[in-house]
């Protein structure tokens, strides 16, 4: 008899999962929307040190260039850039040596500091091969390039070194991006690819 009762809990349960969508739906609900990204600011006055950052902190402009294409293109070499990237794992003859001498706790702790030196060193490089492999890409695709302050520059890009951002991030950021490249042709120098 038990039996029965807790099956009927377990079908009225999952009844109410799927009722509870289609309740809200039918009310009206919708799901909530990506934020609408504002075009990001961009005058500062520049200083010599923010000028001895711009290999590091730029933006992209095209002339005659619309947002969806825009778009299209900083995303394209957004993926094309974010899809490399380097091994640092280290010198698998070295590995096999602690292994040999240490025996198996040799290998876990050479395991365990090529972690640690990726995590310093590994996620520099990293974000330093994204902006090489984002300038090359987006210079093949007729854009320049324009400085910008760091502080500036955080509000609508994002760095991954040890890790990937959440997807609404990077889209909210792409956009802005976008934004930008299309907009109003900059009044600052161009900085060459």
């Amino acid at each position: 008899m038990m039996r029965y009762y807790a099956r009927g809990a377990m079908v009225a349960l999952a009844l109410g999962w799927v009722a509870a969508p289609v309740a809200a739906q039918e009310q009206g609900g919708t799901p909530p929307s990506a934020p609408v990204p504002s075009m990001p600011r961009l005058d500062f006055v520049e200083t010599p040190e923010i000028a001895a950052t711009y290999d590091k902190y730029f933006y992209f402009h095209r002339d005659a260039n619309t947002l969806d294409e825009a778009k299209a293109d900083i995303t394209e070499c957004d993926a094309l850039s974010s899809g490399s990237s380097i091994y640092l794992g280290g010198d698998q003859m070295l590995q096999t040596q602690m292994i040999v001498q240490y025996g198996l706790a040799g290998g876990v702790g050479g395991a365990i500091g090529a972690a640690a030196a990726d995590a310093i060193f590994g996620s520099a490089q990293r974000r330093a091969q994204y902006r090489v492999n984002m300038r090359n890409c987006m210079g093949w695709k007729g854009y320049q390039r324009y400085g910008l302050s760091k502080d500036l520059w955080d509000n609508f890009h994002f760095e991954e070194g040890n890790g990937r951002k959440k997807e609404e991030v990077r889209l909210v950021a792409l956009t802005q991006q976008a934004m930008v490249a299309s907009g109003p042709k900059p009044a600052t120098k161009e900085l060459g690819q």
